[in-house]
């Protein structure tokens, strides 16, 4: 059948008869000679539609003659911005990566910030609890101090205050061998 129509469409070729777009892209669906479907095509009359012209596109047409038409009948060219076009695909992947590296500088920025505001959050954990730590070691209403020289009153023996924790208060003895914990009221200050 192919054959027999493209006899026919030749004939009528040679008698000027011309067709519509919409017709020639009816027509190119069924007919597999390129260049007897571009002659038709440059001959063919009347308005085009975008529909038209991706249907023409789509079988075969030259795209020199696709983008004539679109130029003439006011509508896009379907092959325009094609990625088969010479530029355009590179042109595409250099504009993925140029988005690819801003959201990957995004990304950095919004790692940077977050990493800023938890050592913002540890070190004002951190502040919070050294405060409450280091009102506990310096306790106003004892007196010592960590290195103070103290005797532990019931006993007799001296030695040095090595850390204050709430109302205990840890002292190494002289013997060097043993550390305990005291209140402050069985410690009296040595010297």
């Amino acid at each position: 059948m192919n054959a027999l129509a493209c006899r026919l469409l030749r004939k009528a070729e040679k008698a000027q008869i011309s067709f519509t777009y919409a017709q020639v892209a009816e027509l190119a669906t069924f007919i597999s000679d390129e260049n007897l479907l571009n002659t038709l095509t440059k001959n063919a009359s009347g308005s085009c539609t975008q529909a038209d012209l991706e249907e023409l596109n789509n079988n075969g047409i030259n795209d020199e003659l696709i983008a004539e038409i679109a130029k003439r009948c006011s509508l896009q060219d379907p092959n325009e911005g094609a990625i088969w076009q010479p530029g355009v695909l590179q042109k595409r992947l250099d504009d993925m990566a140029e988005s690819a590296g801003q959201l990957a500088d995004n990304l950095n920025r919004i790692n940077k910030n977050l990493e800023k505001q938890k050592r913002r959050k540890k070190s004002g954990l951190f502040a919070f609890l050294g405060m409450l730590g280091g009102s506990n070691r310096t306790e106003p209403s004892s007196g010592f101090r960590v290195g103070d020289h103290v005797r532990v009153k019931y006993r007799g023996q001296e030695g040095t205050i090595i850390d204050i924790n709430g109302s205990l208060i840890m002292v190494s003895l002289d013997d060097g061998k043993h550390v305990d914990s005291y209140n402050a009221s069985q410690l009296e200050k040595a010297w």
